[in-house]
């Protein structure tokens, strides 16, 4: 997931990544986040509480570069 979220949404940005850290999520670049499962019903619905969806890319890989050490850091190894 990767977002680029105005500063006049401040507050939305603060909480959207607090509940990334709370599922679960990896930071591997400035506001580029994964997570080994789908998520994104609860993604979707703090977008759209928040107003926020337009700012937000849900991506979903099937295959990546240093998977090994995603799967390393999620534990699935």
């Amino acid at each position: 997931m990767a977002f680029d979220i105005p500063e006049k949404k401040k507050l939305a940005r603060e909480v959207l990544r607090r509940k990334l850290e709370e599922f679960g999520f990896l930071l591997i670049q400035k506001s580029l986040w994964v997570h080994p499962f789908a998520c994104s019903n609860e993604i979707n619905c703090i977008a759209e509480m928040f107003q926020i969806s337009p700012y937000l890319w849900l991506i979903e890989a099937n295959r990546l570069d240093h998977e090994g050490y995603l799967k390393k850091k999620f534990d699935l190894a």
